[in-house]
């Protein structure tokens, strides 16, 4: 592994864009957590992430959405669907050529983000 920030590694902008929108094939896919979705403009709802994302990463900040906690209150979200989002973007990841290291690198960056996501 480099210097170089989780971002770069992962292909910067246009990489995680593309890993966005397969996530969320993936989340849509599944009924434990497309449900959470109704409703949601997804075109946008992909653009956040990725925005998300590129920052959580290291990358440009050009993130403008509410904080984790506010975005995710209300929703109920147990450890089980945070868990299954986690290993959705993992194959997401893994799918797009990441390096095993970095899709580590990336659920640990997920995990950090757990409590508040959960609202704990």
């Amino acid at each position: 592994m480099t210097d170089t920030t989780l971002y770069a590694r992962l292909g910067g902008e246009a990489a995680i864009e593309a890993v966005t929108e397969a996530f969320y094939s993936r989340v849509l896919a599944d009924p434990q957590l497309s449900g959470y979705f109704k409703g949601v403009r997804m075109d946008r709802q992909t653009r956040m992430l990725a925005s998300f994302l590129a920052l959580a990463f290291g990358g440009p900040d050009a993130y403008t959405g509410r904080s984790l906690r506010r975005a995710h209150a209300g929703q109920g979200l147990e450890d089980a669907e945070f868990d299954a989002v986690v290993a959705h973007l993992a194959v997401a990841l893994s799918a797009a050529g990441v390096a095993e290291t970095d899709v580590k690198a990336v659920a640990e960056v997920a995990e950090s983000v757990r409590a508040e996501v959960l609202d704990r």
